[in-house]
């Protein structure tokens, strides 16, 4: 203990000089405040004349503590080789010295004792309280005795300061250095913790030293078997990579098995099938392109594209020529340098590598699935591979939903008007009546025939009569909205129900439809003709309050029209009787 304190105490003792210099300038700047103040004080308070020689002497002892502090600056460099502790000592005891008598010529001397503490503080933090009692006493002698000899000198001249009463001089001065002893004392245990701690961390430095021997020995045995796990656990990951693809793919095949017997609609298919692409090869975009007429041409049928500027290049360039192998030979192509002259619908895109795999069902390509990436080399041979697996259940389900749409236009529509048929209304009817029911909204029936279609059959022949029901036709389902129900109810009857809409409003839809039909010129290259159409109009809840009234009495507004001389618009009754 007590070598390690001697070795912090010669340490310190070079720090100490070094870190004076800051004390030393403040101390400078003090002395300035402190004359001045004193200035002040002889002039305002003690309202004395200025004692010249008394600011000459002040001026002098400012300059000298200037020179001391200069002389301890140069010692810093001999300190680190021991050479300037001493004339570091004889600068310390001058700065002292120098200061005690400086405070001792002030008028409110008295009340600045404490000064003299600052450049004992760095004393004691760096060497000890024991160190510092020489400099405390010396202080205290230098204090005592330039105070008294001050208070005799100048006492005649009445500059000697507010104390008028030697002994109270003398003990003012003894007990504001006894405090200055006791608050030394203190700062001096906080160096003895200093130093306890250091010896402590010396210790621990010792000790930690001998397990970082230990910890190296240890770190060469563990490092050796580490190498051994590594080589193991590499070995581990290959099987675990070929393991976790195998799983990806099993997961993917079964997701769109799934979707192949349980989706019928083929965008509700191909929009799954498309995020489950995205999700399996971790791609920037995936599109599927449809075939589509007698030259097999591509159309965009869904996409991961949201630009819509991006989308309508792809649209635009999808039937390049460097992706036709994949639609007329059905080959798969891998390209991980991607270069926007070679493949026009990247351009502007940032792509950098791309796969194109074609849909191919009872050997024909029903289209394809373009994946791309913007980082380059970002597919390999595997990728592909998967995607050809993935592109053959897609195809099958594509063939299905084609099957399933067929299946269902003729089960749900007219073959001949392309409208749905009566017993799709009649479902339809239920339904709807129902939710307009319970939500509480309109629903309205608008019920019409051609007139005189009999007439025009037997003059025209029945091949030109299909043919102005299916323009008919076209032409009011282009009028109708989305969730319009438009179905042909036998012969040449035709009946439209329109959900959320008012008696009001089915009047004047009625009657844009009526106009329209009357001013279409229907022509076979042979035949021209026009026809009319007689409507009759019913609503939910003013004309009737059952899903069977609705249809009579629209049907009954019908031959009411009819009845009124035809090409014209007629509404039902109301529930009380009154027209509506």
């Amino acid at each position: 203990m007590e070598t390690l304190e001697k070795g912090q105490l010669w340490k310190s003792l070079g720090n100490s000089l070094k870190h004076e210099r800051i004390i030393t300038r403040f101390c400078r700047v003090i002395l300035a405040i402190l004359a001045a103040e004193d200035l002040a004080a002889r002039l305002i308070t003690a309202e004395t004349t200025v004692n010249l020689a008394l600011l000459a002497v002040q001026l002098v002892l400012y300059v000298g503590f200037i020179l001391a502090g200069v002389l301890k600056q140069k010692q810093t460099g001999a300190d680190d080789e021991g050479k300037g502790i001493l004339p570091g000592k004889l600068a310390k005891i001058a700065e002292i010295v120098i200061m005690a008598v400086f405070i001792s010529l002030m008028y409110h001397g008295p009340l600045f004792y404490f000064i003299v503490l600052l450049p004992i503080t760095s004393i004691i933090l760096s060497r000890g309280f024991k160190e510092s009692i020489r400099y405390i006493v010396l202080g205290w002698l230098a204090q005592a005795l330039s105070q008294y000899a001050v208070w005799v000198m100048l006492s005649g001249l009445n500059q000697q300061g507010f104390y008028s009463n030697e002994f109270m001089l003398f003990i003012s001065v003894t007990v504001q250095y006894l405090l200055f002893a006791f608050y030394c004392y203190i700062l001096g245990s906080v160096h003895r913790q200093y130093v306890r701690s250091q010896e402590e961390n010396q210790i621990l430095i010792d000790r930690l030293g001998d397990k970082y021997v230990q910890l190296e020995q240890a770190k060469k045995e563990i490092q050796s078997q580490y190498d051994k796990i590594s080589q193991a656990n590499e070995q581990l990951e290959q099987a675990n990579s070929k393991l976790t693809t195998s799983l990806a793919e099993f997961y993917t095949l079964q997701q769109i098995s799934q979707a192949i017997s349980s989706i019928f609609d083929m965008n509700e298919l191909l929009k799954f099938v498309n995020d489950v692409i995205i999700g399996v090869m971790g791609v920037s975009h995936s599109t599927i392109a449809l075939c589509h007429g007698p030259n097999n041409l591509l159309k965009v049928q869904v996409s991961s594209i949201f630009d819509k500027k991006e989308l309508a290049l792809v649209s635009d360039y999808i039937n390049s020529d460097v992706l036709k192998p994949s639609v007329k030979d059905g080959n798969s192509m891998i390209d991980n340098d991607v270069d926007s002259e070679d493949y026009p619908f990247t351009k502007g895109r940032n792509i950098r590598s791309l796969i194109c795999v074609p849909l191919i069902a009872k050997g024909n390509v029903l289209g394809i699935v373009l994946i791309e990436h913007s980082m380059p080399d970002a597919f390999s041979n595997d990728n592909v591979r998967l995607l050809e697996i993935i592109s053959q259940q897609v195809g099958i389900a594509i063939e299905n939903a084609r099957l399933y749409q067929q299946m269902h236009d003729l089960a749900t529509l007219d073959g001949l008007t392309g409208a749905y048929n009566r017993l799709y209304f009649q479902d339809n009817l239920q339904i709807e009546f129902k939710k307009a029911q319970e939500r509480n909204y309109d629903l309205s029936l608008l019920m019409f025939d051609i007139d005189h279609f009999k007439k025009f059959n037997d003059t025209h022949g029945h091949l030109f009569g299909d043919l102005v029901l299916k323009k008919i036709a076209a032409f009011i389902m282009k009028k109708l909205r989305k969730e319009d129900i438009f179905a042909r109810y036998g012969g040449e009857e035709f009946v439209i129900l329109m959900p959320h809409t008012s008696l009001e409003q089915v009047v004047e839809k009625a009657e844009d439809i009526r106009k329209g039909v009357g001013s279409l010129i229907i022509s076979d290259r042979v035949i021209s003709a026009s026809v009319t159409i007689s409507i009759g109009v019913s609503s939910f809840p003013e004309t009737a309050d059952s899903q069977v009234t609705l249809v009579k009495s629209a049907d009954d507004a019908l031959y009411e029209a009819k009845r009124q001389g035809r090409n014209r618009v007629c509404v039902a009754f109301t529930k009380n009787g009154k027209k509506g």
